[in-house]
């Protein structure tokens, strides 16, 4: 019967892992269509991190019971996975049972030794270099960077190894030595910095004139490109292709085989001064108690942050306290402690600590502020192992790091929280913090880099308020339909565990009863706060009376002698007290803020300044007065209906608190000035309130708004609330609350606010609880779902943080992520704190690494990424001695650097990096030095065969007898999928040719489905450019167009030919060793012979492997059967058919008729005879570059195309 469309396979091979056995013979497992990690599992951080190549080896199998053929089989790519940092690449050894390692050497093997270099090893290296030293001419060429050379040990020994090198830095060096005849001759010390460490070490030669290799020292080889592995991948079209056309515009000419080992990284959108959580104290000490063990098996959560050096946990005798991140008990470490998460861990196994436990601690808020920066200049006069310094205001604890450079590296020391500076990565230096008095002092484990900058970060949390102790009761905000309530006239009634409560008003806007709050009668608002909490679902019901309230205005009203009052004559007398609300608005004088130094104080105006003018709005008070600004002496006549008040007044704004303090040195090179100086910093201390005058203007833009009720008779309402508890934690301030920083109590229970929910009943095993409510951090209402019912209503704030999050800076140092950069590659973006029109201003770097704008001056190290920039001008003293920032003892070479306040959240960097990656060909599974440096090899070649393709899809739910027009002919391929994302291969018939889809049998099917079609062309290959031009042998006889995402492809096809059964060697042998596999005849023939002309060997597609095979007498009748592959399979006799069963398919490898044995068979005689599988092996690179994750689907698409005869 014909080949069949599921009667090819694709099957995986024994293992499919990336380990040295990964791949071998086929297996009965086969991979399906569309089912995920089927090929490759998926992609993990660290492979995202550092790159990965994934191998794994599939087999295309023709599976009939006949050997009809499968002709002119391809493999190809024909969809790539969208993600660009993934690629796949095929490739084929065609080695049915070969093993990872010699796919890995077939990939590594683009580049082999090559010719002797004109140079030696000098002297002996050892493992783990990442340098080499060559002696050579000082005529002969210099390695260049990129270059890939070979070392090789013992050549052409049976202890041959060899390591394939590639430069990332070379430089040279002249020195003389001696030749044979005495004479000093020059001669290059070249040094080249190399990708990947020295494996093994090297033996090398010592120096001499010739540059000659000792023997059995190492010699040093050039390498040529051999290109030995033919590699087939796939690629987006780059400009649509139209029928007729001979040639088409790929994106690439080449495939991404490995992760590059070099590339130019593009930095965009950087923070240069990084960003951090902070911890920042949020209140006073706290104590739980729990019996909960704590072991290696068993944590204890607190269910918050904690401060560093604050918790202290009893049990029994004992008492353990934190310290930098340790869990101490007398001295020694026994744990650890996560402050930011609040958790309590055992690391020793040792350790376990049963029974009751009191823990007291801080609790922190951990506000993700920008870090500050310091920077110290190294010059070749200033270089030390020792620094001193100190900060003001000090660093917060556990946001301390210290970087140097040292031999070309960078190394950082941390703060734990403990004030120690301390590297995690071995002994690079060591350093004390103090965080009362900011001093620091530091010793590094080695000299810094001359021309490169020691480099501090910490956080401060000057804008951090911790807000604690205060009383709190959870309150239902109530709107009346109504607004202009009478006093005296509301009544709430309410039951709380069956008991009727009751509240009423005092007439004051009070309430009393049973209930507290408060009642705003003219705008008909009552703040309702039981006194025992009641339960879900309670309901108050409210009566009052209430009549209309009436507004007036007066526009630019007179002011009278001889204290500048306003009289204010209402349209109606008999004024209701407690109703009555005055608004009017003033203007305040910007200069009245008093704030020092030569920061501009416009900046203000961005965040902290009101943007419109102040609004004054009082209410009377019952008594014919004002509730609040006795400064404005308000009087009220009710019956009269007049009032009078003075309506200047004082308002309270936020003042930045400025500190100038000397942190560090820079280096200034300028028309006036070159040399190294102290850095003085202008640092933003927080803020304070200072009270200024506030006026109503006396234009026409003055008004004053009177609303009010008269004691006319009003009506009576009676309303339904539901009762929606709430506790107002920021009643005290307006500024927002910092997230995670929030517990409180209320009615004996403690709320903890997590990500903006709040939880109770923490338990401290796991620190799971019961969501209670939530927190908006904006207007500081925490509103709650569960409540304690029955306890009485009241708690207190144990701990919380408020910030005002701005935070201004004068200058930034810092270190480009990645370094080295391109020059004039760095941009710099910021925004002035002073500018109301939040105008970015973008500066650049020149070629000479200056930075220099108007509002900033500054350098950049290319090589080391160490940028500097102050924010600011440099101005000319003279004339200037009467501005507020002259001081003649910060002149230099006449001028005066003027700072300016940059928001330290709007900095941002952009930059190109470059570097050779040392990428570990451990991890990558494939040694990335033998392969071009990009890590790409071209895909496409003259003589080559490639496939153009394009897919496209259409979704319907279709029935039994519905035919779907494709509106394209002659395609290539049909694929239904079902909207679960399953497969579907029956139920439907395909014309191909007419591009018809005709369905069947629809029932089960996920709908709606989606039907892809797919037209193909496939042509040789008459020409390649590396511009991605394809030129081909004959014309395309489809349309591709270019889409987005992208639908046509090209891809290389690699080529298996045809596909068949059979049995392609036989013979027969007197004796056999046992272990040598040939094709041919060893020695003399067996005595007996097999008739395969009568009876010959019978193999079909599906049974039969690429395999050699023995069948070894044990007797005149009886033999062993065995496959060079896959051993003794079964035991045989002449007297039988012989059909020994492959598992991977349970159908027989092959049959021997009985009737082909004649006789004249001894012990030790073998008939040996080769079979060829209807099937082909392909090896599936999978190459993971850096980079980010864009998503959780890699999917590719693999096809197998081929022809058979037509029935």
């Amino acid at each position: 019967m014909p080949i069949l469309t599921g009667d090819i396979k694709l099957v995986a091979s024994q293992v499919m892992d990336d380990v040295p056995e990964g791949g071998g013979a086929p297996t009965a497992t086969v991979i399906t269509d569309g089912t995920s990690n089927a090929i490759f599992p998926d992609i993990s951080e660290l492979d995202r991190a550092g790159g990965r190549v994934n191998l794994r080896k599939l087999h295309v199998s023709v599976q009939t019971m006949d050997t009809d053929t499968y002709m002119g089989s391809n493999i190809i790519v024909s969809e790539p996975p969208a993600d660009p940092n993934v690629s796949v690449t095929l490739f084929s050894t065609r080695d049915t049972f070969d093993r990872r390692d010699a796919a890995s050497a077939r990939v590594e093997s683009y580049l082999t030794k090559g010719p002797m270099w004109g140079g030696m090893l000098l002297e002996n290296h050892i493992a783990g270099q990442r340098a080499v030293q060559i002696l050579q001419g000082v005529d002969a060429e210099l390695p260049r960077i990129g270059q890939t050379m070979v070392l090789v040990q013992n050549e052409g020994a049976t202890n041959e190894r060899n390591q394939y090198i590639r430069t990332t830095e070379v430089s040279a060096v002249k020195r003389k030595f001696e030749d044979s005849q005495g004479k000093m001759v020059d001669m290059n010390v070249v040094t080249c910095s190399i990708s990947d460490a020295l494996r093994t070490d090297f033996q090398g030669s010592e120096g001499n004139a010739k540059a000659a290799p000792a023997a059995g020292a190492t010699k040093v080889r050039d390498t040529t490109v051999a290109d030995a592995g033919s590699y087939v991948g796939v690629v987006p079209l780059a400009a649509a292709a139209n029928l007729g056309t001979f040639s088409i515009r790929a994106s690439s000419v080449y495939t991404q085989l490995v992760p590059s080992a070099q590339t130019e990284t593009p930095l965009v959108d950087l923070k240069p001064n990084g960003e951090q959580v902070v911890l920042s104290a949020a209140g006073g000490p706290l104590t739980i108690t729990t019996s909960v063990a704590l072991n290696t098996s068993h944590t204890i959560s607190v269910g918050q942050a904690i401060m560093p050096n604050t918790l202290k946990l009893t049990t029994g005798s004992l008492t353990l306290v934190d310290d930098g991140g340790l869990l101490s008990a007398a001295g020694s470490a026994v744990g650890a402690v996560d402050y930011a998460n609040g958790l309590i861990s055992i690391t020793d196994p040792a350790v376990s600590y049963a029974g009751a436990k009191t823990i007291i601690y801080t609790p922190a808020a951990t506000p993700v502020r920008s870090l500050h920066t310091a920077s110290w200049a190294v010059t070749a006069e200033s270089r030390s192992s020792t620094l001193v310094a100190i900060f003001d205001p000090a660093p917060k604890p556990g946001s301390f790091a210290l970087s140097y450079r040292a031999q070309g590296r960078w190394y950082t020391l941390r703060d734990a929280g403990n004030g120690q500076l301390r590297s995690a990565f071995g002994s690079v230096g060591a350093g004390t913090l103090n965080f009362n008095t900011g001093s620091m002092m530091v010793t590094l484990a080695a000299l810094p880099d001359a021309g490169t900058q020691v480099l501090a970060t910490y956080g401060l949390a000057t804008a951090d308020t911790a807000v604690y102790g205060v009383a709190i009761a959870a309150q239902s905000v109530f709107t009346l339909a109504h607004p202009g309530v009478a006093p005296s006239t509301v009544t709430l009634t309410w039951v709380t565990g069956g008991v009727n409560k009751t509240a009423t008003d005092n007439g004051q806007g009070l309430l009393t009863g049973d209930a507290t709050g408060k009642v705003d009668y003219l705008d008909g608002v009552i703040t309702f706060k039981p006194l025992i909490l009641p339960s879900s679902g309670a309901q108050v019901g409210i009566e009052y009376s209430w009549g209309a309230p009436i507004e007036e205005s007066f526009q630019a009203p007179e002011r009278f002698a001889p204290d500048g009052h306003i009289e204010i004559v209402l349209a109606n007398p008999n004024v209701l007290a407690r109703t009555v609300k005055v608004e009017w608005n003033t203007v305040y004088d910007e200069k009245d803020l008093t704030i020092e130094g030569q920061i501009s104080t416009r900046w203000l105006s961005l965040t902290y300044k009101p943007r419109v003018d102040p609004i004054v709005i009082v209410h009377d008070n019952g008594a014919g007065g004002f509730q609040t600004r006795p400064e404005c002496a308000g009087v009220i006549n009710y019956a009269a209906g007049t009032l009078s008040f003075k309506p200047d007044t004082v308002i309270a704004l936020p003042k930045p608190n400025w500190t100038k303090v000397v942190i560090g040195t820079q280096v200034i090179d300028n028309a006036w000035y070159t040399g190294t100086l102290a850095t003085e910093k202008t640092v933003f201390g927080g803020f304070i309130y200072q009270t200024i005058g506030a006026i109503m203007p006396t234009d026409m833009s003055g008004y004053v708004k009177v609303t009010y009720r008269t004691s006319a008779a009003g009506n009576t309402n009676t309303e339904v609330f539901p009762v929606k508890l709430a506790v107002d934690l920021t009643q005290s301030s307006s500024e927002p609350i910092v997230g995670g920083s929030c517990s409180f109590t209320l009615g004996g229970t403690r709320f903890i606010d997590r990500q903006g929910s709040l939880i109770t009943n923490i338990d401290p095993a796991t620190g799971s609880g019961l969501t209670s409510g939530s927190i908006n951090y904006s207007t500081g209402m925490a509103s709650l779902t569960v409540l304690p019912v029955g306890a009485t209503n009241s708690g207190v704030i144990t701990s919380m943080v408020t910030s005002q999050s701005p935070m201004p800076v004068t200058d930034v140092q810092f270190r480009t992520s990645t370094a080295p950069i391109r020059p004039s590659s760095l941009a710099v973006q910021f925004v002035l704190a002073d500018d109301d029109a939040q105008v970015s201003h973008i500066v650049t770097s020149d070629a000479n690494g200056k930075i220099e704008s108007a509002n900033v001056t500054g350098k950049v190290d290319y090589e080391t990424g160490i940028v500097s920039l102050a924010f600011g001008k440099w101005e000319l003293a003279a004339g200037n001695e009467t501005k507020s920032w002259y001081d003649a003892s910060k002149i230099i070479g006449g001028h005066i650097f003027v700072a300016s306040a940059v928001m330290a959240d709007s900095i941002r960097y952009a930059a190109v990096a470059y570097s050779y990656l040392p990428l570990d060909a451990n991890i990558l599974g494939i040694d990335p030095v033998r392969l071009p440096s990009d890590g790409r090899v071209p895909i496409f070649r003259p003589g080559g065969f490639a496939v153009v393709g394009n897919t496209q899809s259409i979704t319907a739910t279709v029935a039994n007898g519905q035919t779907i027009n494709c509106a394209r002919v002659r395609l290539s391929r049909v694929r239904v999928v079902g909207f679960d994302g399953n497969v579907i291969n029956a139920g439907y018939s395909v014309d191909l040719e007419a591009g018809m889809v005709t369905f069947t049998a629809v029932a089960g099917y996920s709908q709606p489905v989606r039907i892809e079609h797919r037209v193909e062309d496939m042509a040789v290959v008459s020409d390649v450019q590396i511009s991605g031009e394809l030129t081909f042998t004959r014309p395309l006889t489809h349309d591709y167009p270019v889409t987005s995402p992208p639908s046509s492809f090209v891809s290389s096809a690699l080529v298996a030919g045809d596909l068949k059964a059979r049995v392609s060697v036989l013979f027969d042998q007197a004796t056999w060793n046992g272990t040598t596999w040939l094709d041919g005849v060893s020695g003399t023939a067996a005595t007996g012979t097999f008739n395969d002309v009568l009876a010959p060997i019978v193999v079909t597609n599906k049974g039969a492997v690429s395999e050699r095979w023995a069948l070894v007498f044990t007797n005149t009748t009886s033999f062993n059967v065995i496959g060079e592959h896959v051993g003794v399979i079964a035991i045989g006799s002449t007297n039988t058919d012989l059909s020994p069963n492959n598992p991977a398919t349970n159908t027989p490898y092959f049959k021997v008729p009985a009737l082909g044995w004649g006789i004249g068979w001894a012990a030790g005689n073998m008939l040996r005879f080769n079979t060829v599988g209807a099937m082909t092996p392909v090896w599936v690179v999978r190459t993971i570059q850096q980079g980010p994750n864009t998503g959780i689907q890699h999917s590719f698409t693999l096809l197998s195309r081929g022809d058979v005869d037509r029935p």
